[in-house]
C-alpha cells in the first residue's frame, strides 16, 4: 500500500510538472512573435495573451506600442505605463520608485531592446531606463548649428545605434545653410553620442520636414514627411518617402502629390515584405479641404497603392496606422474636422495587398476624444487606438463595447 501511494504520487507530481512545462512553453509561443522589444525585461509575468476582448479605459494617452510579453507600453499625458492586454496597468516606473516624466508630444515614442523607451520634444532625444534596471538613460540635445534643428522622432535600430529626425527652422535666406535641404536624419550610439547627421529636401527652401522613420531589411533607414515642390510664396508640399543606407547616403526618394496642393506624411511602417505603408493628409482643393492618404511603397520606392479617403466636409487626417495580427487589415487611425465644429475619432481599414477599403468608422462619439493619434496591432488579431481622454481597444474591424 505504501509502495502505491509513493507511486501515485510521483504520478501526479510528474502529471502537474508537465502541465506546467506546457503551459509555459505555450505562453512563450504565443508571445515570442509579437514582442516587439525588451526581451529581457521580466517586471511582471503576463497572465493575458491574444485574449479576444475589447475595451474602452479613461487613461489620457498620446501613443502605444508592442512591448515585451504580449504587454504594451503607453505613453499617457501623465508618464509611461505597461498595460496588459485586458487593460490592467502593471507596476512599473512609478512603482519602482522611478519617476518618469509625462510624454509632452505625439511624436517620437518607442520601446528600446532594454525594457526601456525614447521620447522626443523639441530639441532632444530621452533614453529613459528600464523599470527594474534603473541607471542606463540618456538625453541627446541637439548641437547648436547655425539653424535651430527640432526633432520629431526616434527608434533604436537592429544593431543598438539610434536615429533621430526632424526638421530645421527658418527661412535659409541666401547664405549659410541655404545649400542644404531642411530635413535631417542623425544617427547616434548608445548614450547618446553624434556618429553623423545630414540633411536633406529642397535647396534654398523652408519647411521641408520628417516626421517619423523605420528601419528597413537591410539595415538602411526610412523616413517620411513633407519636401517642399519649389521655393515659392506658398510652400506647397509633397508626400515624402526617403530611404538612406546605415551611413546616411540616399538611396531612393519617393514624392507623391499634387503641384500646388499641400500633401503630408505623418507616420510610417514596415510591412512583412520589407515594403512600407504610409498616412498623412492632402488638400484636395485651393480652400484648404483635405482628404487623409495611405500609400503603400515596396522596399524598392515602387508605389504599390495610393488611396485618398474623406475630404467631405473640410478636413480628414491620418495620424498613425497598424498592421493586425494577422496581416489582413491595415489600419488608420486620425480626425475628422468638420466646419464649424470640434473634430472626432475617425479610422479606416484597408486590404494591405490590394488597396481596397475594408471599412470606415466614422460615428465614435466625442467624449472619447477629438481624434486618435497612436495606433497599434494587439495580441488578439485586434487594434488599440489612442486618444484623449481615452484609450479603446477594438476588434480588427475597428468594434469595441463600452461599458458605462
Amino acid at each position: 500500500v505504501k509502495i502505491h501511494y509513493q507511486n501515485k504520487t510521483r504520478i501526479k507530481t510528474v502529471m502537474r510538472s508537465i502541465s506546467l512545462i506546457l503551459t509555459f512553453a505555450l505562453l512563450i509561443l504565443s508571445c515570442s512573435k509579437n514582442s516587439s522589444s525588451s526581451e529581457s525585461s521580466d517586471i511582471s509575468t503576463p497572465l493575458f495573451c491574444g485574449i479576444d476582448t475589447t475595451f474602452v479605459l479613461s487613461l489620457p494617452a498620446v501613443d502605444i506600442a508592442r512591448y515585451s510579453d504580449c504587454r504594451y507600453l503607453v505613453a499617457g499625458i501623465y508618464g509611461a505605463e505597461i498595460m496588459d492586454e485586458v487593460g490592467n496597468l502593471l507596476p512599473s516606473w512609478e512603482d519602482n520608485a522611478m519617476k518618469i516624466p509625462a510624454v509632452p508630444s505625439t511624436r517620437g515614442f518607442s520601446p528600446t531592446s532594454d525594457g526601456g523607451y525614447l521620447t522626443t520634444y523639441i530639441d532632444f532625444v530621452s533614453k529613459s531606463s528600464p523599470p527594474d534596471a534603473p541607471g542606463n538613460g540618456w538625453t541627446w540635445f541637439i548641437p547648436s548649428f547655425q539653424a535651430p534643428h527640432y526633432v520629431n522622432d526616434a527608434i533604436e535600430t537592429s544593431v543598438g545605434d539610434f536615429i533621430a529626425v526632424g526638421w530645421i527652422s527658418g527661412d535659409p535666406g541666401t547664405g549659410g545653410h541655404n545649400q542644404k535641404g531642411q530635413a535631417f536624419i542623425a544617427r547616434l550610439s548608445d548614450g547618446g553620442i553624434l556618429q553623423w547627421i545630414k540633411r536633406f529636401g529642397q535647396l534654398n527652401t523652408p519647411k521641408d520636414t520628417f516626421w517619423e522613420v523605420v528601419e528597413a531589411d537591410d539595415g538602411g533607414i526610412v523616413a517620411v514627411g513633407s519636401k517642399l515642390e519649389d521655393r515659392e510664396f506658398y510652400f506647397y508640399d509633397h508626400f515624402w518617402f526617403l530611404k538612406v543606407d546605415a551611413d546616411g547616403n540616399q538611396v531612393w526618394s519617393r514624392e507623391i502629390g499634387t503641384n500646388d496642393r499641400y500633401d503630408m506624411a505623418f507616420d510610417v511602417i514596415k510591412m512583412p515584405d520589407g515594403g512600407f505603408a504610409a498616412t498623412g493628409m492632402s488638400t484636395i482643393n485651393s480652400n484648404g479641404v483635405a482628404a487623409m492618404r495611405v500609400v503603400r511603397i515596396s522596399a524598392y520606392g515602387a508605389v504599390m497603392w495610393n488611396k485618398k479617403a474623406g475630404g467631405d466636409g473640410y478636413q480628414d487626417m491620418g495620424h498613425a496606422l497598424a498592421l493586425n495580427q494577422n496581416e489582413n487589415v491595415l489600419m488608420v487611425a486620425g480626425t475628422k474636422q468638420p466646419y464649424g465644429d470640434d473634430s472626432h475619432i475617425k479610422l479606416w481599414g484597408y486590404n494591405p495587398d490590394t488597396g481596397n477599403r475594408l471599412f470606415t468608422i466614422n460615428n465614435i462619439d466625442r467624449e472619447f476624444g477629438l481624434g486618435s493619434w497612436g495606433v497599434v496591432a494587439s495580441y488578439d488579431n485586434g487594434f488599440i487606438i489612442t486618444s484623449n481622454p481615452s484609450l479603446i481597444k477594438m476588434d480588427s474591424l475597428g468594434n469595441f463595447q463600452y461599458a458605462q
